[in-house]
């Protein structure tokens, strides 16, 4: 299996592009490793509670943290995942902000912790430092901003199909002239990252299904033809 990358495809999840929703920081993350403390935290460890000041920021070095919201009606919404690699809380550590979203770990991970005196030193001590915190925030800054503008301009159907083409960009892999997407998820999470009902991914996923442009291989998502998903995203809008 060859890892496979969708070159060129102007959507949010293109490899090359700043706007992300499996977010990471393609620099300096060695730097600022060596800035806090390795600390291992299990699945479904609550780093900050909405509302709450954080403590430290952090690196992610194994594992998964998500950015969670609940709405009144008590729905979980996925704003975004954060890979190894990526930075979380840097902003409210800096300024002292309260979080406004949950951060959960979601697979056990493991995370540098590092505190705001730390931080602050490295930032006015290294110019490279800062730029790195500035490109993590500016990714984050642009990602939400494209997610507003999907959820305003773009159907459900798209969406489905958008994830779909992330998530094959970030894990797929070749698989039998076919695209496999080597990461489990699940119909819910799908639905909590896109925003939208369970029952309107069903319905998604089996019209991609019907159209033999999708299917599954022991539990995991494989993309049949990756142009022909293309080409149907773009009849879409």
């Amino acid at each position: 299996m060859d890892n496979y990358s969708r070159s060129g495809y102007p959507s949010s999840g293109h490899s090359d592009s700043p706007v992300r929703r499996i977010l990471y920081l393609p620099r300096g993350i060695k730097r600022l490793e060596k800035l806090g403390e390795c600390k291992t935290f299990e699945k479904n460890t609550i780093l900050v509670r909405q509302q709450e000041k954080p403590a430290f920021c952090y690196v992610v070095k194994k594992g998964k943290v998500a950015a969670i919201e609940f709405t009144p009606e008590g729905e979980e919404i996925v704003f975004n995942v954060n890979e190894a690699n990526s930075v979380i809380l840097e902003e409210d550590v800096l300024f002292g902000w309260e979080s406004q979203v949950e951060f959960k770990v979601i697979r056990k991970a493991e995370l540098v912790c590092i505190k705001r005196a730390d931080l602050m030193n490295a930032i006015m001590s290294d110019p490279e430092v800062a730029m790195d915190i500035i490109q993590s925030v500016s990714t984050k800054f642009l990602s939400a901003m494209e997610q507003v503008r999907n959820m305003s301009y773009r159907n459900s159907e798209w969406r489905i199909c958008d994830l779909l083409l992330i998530y094959a960009d970030f894990y797929g892999v070749e698989y039998d002239g076919k695209i496999l997407i080597r990461e489990k998820i699940s119909q819910q999470v799908m639905s909590n990252l896109l925003g939208i009902n369970r029952i309107t991914t069903v319905r998604g996923i089996k019209k991609l299904k019907d159209m033999g442009l999708l299917e599954q291989i022991n539990g995991l998502y494989c993309i049949r033809d990756i142009e022909r998903l293309k080409r149907h995203q773009r009849q879409l809008i």
